[in-house]
Parts: structure tokens; C-alpha cells; sequence
């Protein structure tokens, strides 16, 4: 059942334009906070522009938490986004730190986590103007737009499906991110499909599997320093090897 709160967000969204981007994340966080998941693991698969496959093993802590160990887990390459800090390690060993606000965490999860004013000034900090919304569709379902006014397709924007007020679609000036496949896990949702595009390329696509929530993550996962392959990712093989080349001649 919503907070009353919560409930007079939601529907202030549906029946009148919203006056500011402000005012639709106080709506996000007033619907969800609470009921959303703190933590996740599961395994992606990542397709690159040229083909490349490989497998992704992630493990989530909301808010701000996600470590990515890419198979084969032996060669100990991965990466880790922590407190807004991105730290990469290859063969075992780290290269160093840079500081990198995650959009996507900030949007699809931690907004339900944390302070209202802590994602406001956040996303401030990353140039979206939080002062521009207006209403379109997406794929057919209404949507509510903060960043950009309408016909402003570059501008750092985010789209939110106005019923469920999830994160549809991110633009900023690297990227034109796409979200969708949503499954629910208890009162929250998960998105199983993300579209990456550059330039009208479809440069990334990435889908989920063996999703899990609300799992007991295995201490020191998320420290820097750590270099050893996470218990839960076990072997960590590749899930989905790449294709044999074509014979010669072919």
C-alpha cells in the first residue's frame, strides 16, 4: 500500500504536468522508498558493436555498490564503482582510481535509497537541468522527460515511464542509454535489458540473468583492495563463448 505521501506524488504526476524535475524525483523516491531491494547479484551478458560477447558477473549494494567481475574469472579483470569512485583492476592488480558518478545507479536505484537532496544534487552535478520536464511517449507508454524540453534530444535527460516511473531511456553526451524488460522482485522492479547507443549505433547490449535480490553479500566484496574472485561467481566461465571463426575460403 502506498504512504500517503507516496500517493499524493503519484497521483499529482498522473493528473497534472509535472512543474519540475525536483518534483518527479520526490515522486520516484516517495513511491518505492522502503520497498526496494538493497542488494543483487546476477550475470549479464554483454554484446559489443563488433560482436565480441562477454560474461558479466555483478554483484549490487544500494546505495552507490556494483562490482563486476568479467570472465574468466582466473584472469582476475573487473571493475568496481564505489562512492562515486570507478577502480579497475586487470590480472589481479589495480590501476588507479577516478572519481565517476554512476547515472545509471543514481537513477535506477539509488534514488529510492537515498536522500531526496542527495540525487538532486547529484544529478546537478552531472548537467542535467532539473528545472526542464515535459510529457511525450516511449515505445507507446506515456513518459515524463527531466533535462530537456521538447524536440531537445542532446541535452543530459532522463526519461521515466509516468505510470511506474522507472527509468526508460538516459541520455547524456557520451551515451543514449535504453532500459526495459522490467521484472518485478516483491514491490520493486528490475530491468533485464540495456541498450546502449552512440552516434545511432547500437555500441552495448546487455541482458540479464540469474537475477537474485535481496541475497547476503560475503564481507569485503565491495573493498578496492580486494583482488580475489567473489564466492558467488564460483568458476566464473564464460556463459555464452564466442562463435568459432568461419572456415577459410568462407
Amino acid at each position: 500500500m502506498l504512504t500517503p505521501a507516496a500517493a499524493l506524488a503519484a497521483l499529482t504526476l498522473l493528473t497534472a504536468p509535472p512543474t519540475d524535475g525536483v518534483d518527479v524525483l520526490r515522486a520516484v523516491h516517495a513511491k518505492y522508498a522502503g520497498k526496494w531491494f538493497t542488494t543483487m547479484t546476477f550475470v549479464q551478458k554483454t554484446t559489443f558493436l563488433n560482436g565480441r560477447v562477454q560474461t558479466w558477473y555483478e554483484a549490487m549494494e544500494v546505495p552507490g555498490k556494483l562490482r563486476i567481475d568479467i570472465a574468466p574469472a582466473s584472469a582476475g579483470q573487473g571493475m568496481l564503482f564505489r562512492n562515486d569512485t570507478l577502480y579497475r583492476f586487470a590480472a589481479g592488480k589495480q590501476a588507479p582510481a577516478r572519481a565517476m558518478k554512476h547515472p545509471m545507479l543514481i537513477l535506477l536505484h539509488d534514488v529510492h535509497a537515498v536522500p531526496l537532496d542527495t540525487t538532486v544534487a547529484k544529478l546537478k552535478s552531472l548537467g542535467f537541468d532539473l528545472s526542464k520536464t515535459y510529457e511525450s511517449t516511449w515505445e507507446g507508454k506515456p513518459v515524463i522527460v527531466v533535462g530537456a524540453l521538447a524536440g531537445d534530444t542532446t541535452s543530459s535527460q532522463f526519461w521515466l515511464e509516468k505510470d511506474r516511473l522507472l527509468l526508460v531511456r538516459l541520455i547524456d553526451p557520451t551515451m543514449d542509454a535504453r532500459f526495459g524488460g522490467y521484472v518485478k522482485h516483491g514491490s520493486a522492479w528490475v530491468e533485464r535489458r540495456i541498450e546502449v547507443w552512440q552516434k545511432g549505433q547500437l555500441v552495448q547490449l546487455e541482458e540479464y540473468t540469474d537475477v537474485k535480490t535481496g541475497v547476503t553479500h560475503e564481507p569485503g566484496l565491495f573493498d578496492p583492495a580486494r583482488t580475489t574472485t567473489p564466492t558467488w561467481v564460483g568458476a566464473g566461465q564464460e556463459r555464452w563463448p564466442a562463435p568459432p571463426p568461419p572456415p577459410p575460403g568462407s
